[in-house]
Parts: C-alpha cells; structure tokens; sequence
C-alpha cells in the first residue's frame, strides 16, 4: 500500500511535509536529514505493519545500531510525530531510556534501552540493546523494509532472507540459512558464508530480496558499496516492482541521471532537503535545479 503523503514533525529535528510518489529519491547535503527521513518512514509504518513482534525488534536494533552506537541513536529521539495520510504515529520520550509509540492516540509499544554487560577477549563494558514490546496491533497494512549502508550488520542479511521465504516460500535464490561451525543460524550463497561474496553482490540480491517481499522499501544511500552497472540493475528492478513504494537517497549524481533513464515523472520525483528547508522536483526538471543541482555537480 503507497503513502500519499508523509509529515515529518520533531523526528531527530526534522520537519518535512510532501506528497509521495512510487518512487522518490531524496537528495541534499550532509547533515540535512535524509537519513532521518528515512528512519521516520519506517519506525512508524513497522507499527502497522504484518512484520512479526520478533522481527520489529531486531529492526529497531538494525536502525538504531547503523547509526553507529544505539545509545547515541537512542537518545536523540525525542517527541515527535509522524503522519503517513491519514495515520498519526507519535514517539513519546518518557525518560532517557524509554519512548512509547502511539498510533492515533492509541499506545502500541514501548521502547526500552535495557544495559547488560558485554564482555570479550579484549574488551568489557556496558551493553545498551532497545527492547520493543507490542502492546497491540493497528491499522495493519504495511509490510516495510530498510536497507541502511550497514545492510550486512544486526542479522539483517537473515531478516531479509526469513521474511522473504515466509512470504514467497516458492522464491528462488540461491541464499540458505545453516548453521554455522559456532552453532549459529548464518546466511550462505551457493553453501558459503554470504558475508565472504563481496558487500556489493550481498547488497544487490538483498534488494532484489526486498523487493519481492514488501510494499515500502528505503534505501539508504542506494550506491554504496554498488558498481554502476548493478545500480542500473537495481533500478531497472525498481521499476518492474510495481508493487512496491520505493524511497531511497542518494549523494551521487549519476545515480539521479539513471533515474532519469529509467523511471517518469508519473512514478519518481526528487526530494531535495536542505538545514533551511526542503522541495520536491520532477525527475525531468533536472536541468532546472539551482541549489540541488549546484551542489550535486550539474552546474
């Protein structure tokens, strides 16, 4: 199911209020918010979502721990609203280590940073993990994924895979969950290690993975780790998925040129934010930019 229209009020400071087509490409400087907004999309549709209780655990601990440390990631939430059409999603800082989650006024979650003790070989100290408990289940009708540029991290490979079998149990990859020498449950390519086969190719058939197994997928800086001919793949698969809502941002230009072959204005558009606000263009009024495309390298 597409959203329309998506407002942004509070999330890690952002305030973003726009229209949304099937595929949107959001673009700006470092530090504008990209990163957030996608964030902002997929904590509040993974609480109306098909996903399991398990599963919008770990996710949380995926968002939180791409930002590099989860306390930190934690701590910069604060009250905030979120509204996808005509659903409100609001997050409630109710003490540094706890947020509630309600969904037009109705509470769904809780949020919980819980400290344990990690303790290794060469390292000891304080272990900070989100704990998410499901209260109750509204408005059930979004099956969303995220792809951030620590796609190989927090068991996300495994998720991606799990949620795409459970989905499409007639899917054919070549992807396996075994268990590995240590006893834990990896994902493997062809009976190796998926980790092993290059961040670029693992990337790639995650996202074709994504696509075949949710209605909304964001993608956190699309090119990372991918060459241009497998960028162009990716977009072409973009394009076919019909079915599927796609978000992702972007710090290279090229990958807004690819677009442009590809993909209409009656499908994409660009959203270009900025620390002194934000807009949206056609796909085809690249030429057109002035601030976007002076920092993108057009001009």
């Amino acid at each position: 199911m597409n959203i329309s229209e998506v407002v942004v009020e509070g999330f890690r400071g952002l305030k973003i209020a726009t229209k949304l087509k099937r595929v949107n490409i959001v673009v700006g400087e470092n530090g504008s918010g990209k990163t957030s907004f996608l964030e902002s999309i997929f904590m509040s549709t993974l609480f109306q979502s098909d996903i399991n209780d398990n599963d919008i655990h770990t996710s949380l601990i995926y968002v939180l721990n791409s930002r590099g440390d989860i306390l930190s990631a934690f701590s910069t939430l604060s009250d905030s609203k979120v509204r996808l059409d005509d659903v409100i999603t609001q997050f409630k800082k109710i003490d540094p280590y706890s947020i509630d989650v309600e969904i037009n006024n109705k509470k769904v979650a809780e949020i919980r940073v819980k400290s344990g003790i990690l303790t290794t070989e060469n390292l000891s100290g304080p272990l900070f993990l989100p704990i998410a408990r499901i209260i109750k289940r509204v408005n059930i009708k979004y099956s969303p994924l995220y792809i951030s540029t620590f796609f190989d991290s927090s068991g996300n490979p495994e998720r991606i895979y799990s949620i795409a079998k459970r989905k499409n149990k007639k899917i054919e990859s070549n992807f396996e969950i075994l268990r590995d020498e240590y006893g834990q449950f990896k994902l493997y390519y062809d009976r190796l290690p998926a980790y092993v086969m290059g961040r670029g190719l693992l990337k790639r058939e995650l996202i074709k993975l994504s696509l075949m197994s949710s209605d909304i997928l964001l993608i956190d800086e699309i090119e990372d780790s991918l060459h241009p001919d497998l960028v162009m793949e990716v977009l072409n698969d973009i394009k076919r998925e019909e079915g599927v809502q796609v978000i992702f941002t972007t710090h290279v230009n090229e990958v807004v040129k690819m677009a442009g072959k590809v993909l209409n204005d009656s499908e994409a558009q660009v959203i270009y934010l900025s620390k002194a606000g934000y807009k949206t263009y056609k796909l085809s009024e690249i030429s057109e930019f002035e601030k976007p495309l002076s920092w993108l390298g057009y001009v």
